[in-house]
């Protein structure tokens, strides 16, 4: 875009609207021109103009009436976030013993308010559910293999 746009003059700033979860263009942009009347020229010019499969709406807005965020992060490149990555990386991590406990303190209050609702309404039915699977603390005392227990 800057090539094109530099045609008509020195381009001192531009910021192309990305959004943040594709990267992909808004298909919206602000150029700001060294020379006021060259943005105007530009306005009137390419106002209406099809450029890439795209109709393009200039307008010429004095400084006055920008804002003065508009060009705020113009001159940085826009750096792409891997979203699904990121989401893949935080959905297969390994859960710690106090998570996976969590989770199944939770799944376990789920299926017995289910089985509560379900016998409020007078169904009598029974299916085995998770707390049939589920991993049940051990009863017994562990000791480490290291220690060796002396008998008196």
């Amino acid at each position: 875009m800057r090539q094109f746009f530099e045609q008509f003059g020195d381009i001192l700033k531009l910021r192309i609207s990305r959004s943040k979860k594709t990267a992909n263009s808004k298909g919206y942009a602000f150029i700001l021109y060294e020379n006021e009347e060259v943005a105007k020229i530009v306005a009137n010019t390419m106002n209406d103009y099809i450029l890439c499969g795209r109709l393009l709406k200039c307008q010429y807005i004095p400084m006055s009436r920008v804002h003065k965020d508009t060009f705020k992060g113009a001159s940085r490149p826009f750096k792409k976030i891997d979203w699904q990555g990121r989401a893949k990386a935080e959905r297969n991590k390994v859960k710690t013993s106090e998570e996976q406990q969590k989770s199944v303190k939770r799944l376990l209050k789920k299926e017995k308010d289910r089985r509560r609702k379900i016998a409020a309404l007078g169904i009598d039915y029974e299916f085995p559910g998770y707390a049939a699977v589920a991993p049940k603390p051990s009863k017994k005392t562990e000791f480490p293999d290291d220690e060796e227990m002396e008998v008196a």
